[in-house]
């Protein structure tokens, strides 16, 4: 049942989306998650898309789940809980079905199909963010055991999430750390969860914090091999969660230029002719909007990272498309909904909180191909 594939629907997303979430004006401004729509969620599928069949899901990759998303938001009017349901897909999708074991994608992946299960990526670490230079949280072995220290922040789902996948030291070689991974139970002795941050962006989608003290765990809650996660499993993470939300953006983008133009027909304006040729410079960019997620979706898997170019490009087409649907909105004095402000502001915040990250990319493109390497 709604399983995802190319050639089928996301109609179903979208009814979901009308009906449990852009009938949802509170989700802008409660405290709690709404655990409620969250299991409604589960129950139609949602947690399915990405995860293979024999663990429960209904297949599908980075393509299917940037559609969704797009979806998602484009009907739900939401940013937030698409960040929340696509960052836990991520999560089962890549990092545990691929560099899982048998054993731990037998244990985790069910659950996580069924939404029974939340889980939360841990790098960031406060004042130092996700620089590897600068994380110092550790993991040490001691018999057959690890004992995890550190702190991590601004992890998205940590106020909720029943697993941690905690990234620490596990080695050093010529100066330079090295990283595994371990997936540890939020239940797990010296495991303390931090409160949750308070945000006025990207609600309802809950941020916070763990701390790591004297955290035992079985060598067995290793994901991945030792010593190479950050390569392996962070940085491609990082670019799947990025490329996954344009997909998401997109959504957000297409439901503001549809609220703008429910508006410009209630004042009868439509036919202004230097306000067609607006909107239609806004949907085509849009389109290739579209078309640059699809392809980025499609190229995360292939080596040397080749999403990276279309992730910059598609920076820069949002940013020019918020742009031009602000000045439109002001030029023409159009009165949008709470909803639509809502959206630009969480479009404009997850592109400022991705800044960083993809200045250093483009950076290293530059740096690339004024030394040959390209």
């Amino acid at each position: 049942m709604n399983n995802i594939t190319p050639e089928q629907s996301y109609s179903w997303i979208s009814r979901f989306a009308i009906e449990h979430v852009a009938s949802r004006s509170d989700f802008q401004t409660m405290q709690d998650f709404p655990r409620d729509v969250w299991q409604k969620m589960g129950d139609a599928g949602f947690f399915k898309i990405g995860i293979a069949p024999e663990y429960g899901g209904s297949g599908g990759g980075f393509v299917e789940l940037a559609k969704a998303g797009e979806v998602f938001v484009r009907s739900g009017y939401n940013m937030g809980l698409a960040l929340s349901w696509l960052y836990q897909q991520i999560i089962a999708s890549y990092v545990i079905s691929v560099f899982g074991t048998e054993k731990q994608r037998h244990h985790y992946l069910p659950l996580m199909a069924r939404g029974k299960l939340i889980a939360s990526f841990a790098v960031s670490e406060p004042k130092h963010g996700a620089r590897p230079k600068l994380l110092s949280s550790t993991a040490v072995p001691d018999g057959h055991d690890y004992i995890l220290e550190g702190e991590k922040t601004y992890l998205t789902n940590a106020p909720m999430a029943d697993l941690f996948v905690f990234v620490a030291i596990t080695g050093e070689e010529q100066k330079q750390k090295k990283f595994s991974i371990f997936l540890v139970p939020a239940s797990s002795d010296g495991v303390i969860i931090k409160p949750k941050l308070k945000f006025d962006f990207l609600k309802p989608a809950p941020h916070g914090g763990i701390k790591l003290q004297d955290c035992r765990v079985p060598a067995s809650a290793m994901l991945g091999e030792k010593d190479t996660a950050y390569a392996n499993i962070v940085i491609p993470f990082s670019d799947a969660e990025n490329v996954v939300m344009m997909g998401a953006v997109a959504g957000g983008m297409g439901a503001e230029l549809m609220d703008a133009i429910v508006e410009i027909n209630k004042r009868n304006i439509h036919k202004d002719q230097s306000l067609q040729y607006e909107i239609g410079a806004m949907d085509a960019l849009l389109e290739t909007m579209r078309s640059i997620v699809r392809d980025a979706a499609n190229k995360l898997h292939q080596p040397e990272r080749p999403a990276v170019p279309l992730m910059l490009v598609f920076k820069e087409l949002a940013a020019g498309f918020q742009a031009k649907i602000a000045n439109v909105v002001t030029r023409w004095d159009i009165q949008t909904k709470d909803r639509f402000k809502i959206l630009q502001t969480d479009i404009n915040v997850l592109g400022a909180l991705q800044e960083k990250t993809l200045q250093d990319k483009q950076a290293k493109l530059g740096d690339e191909l004024l030394h040959g390497a390209r």
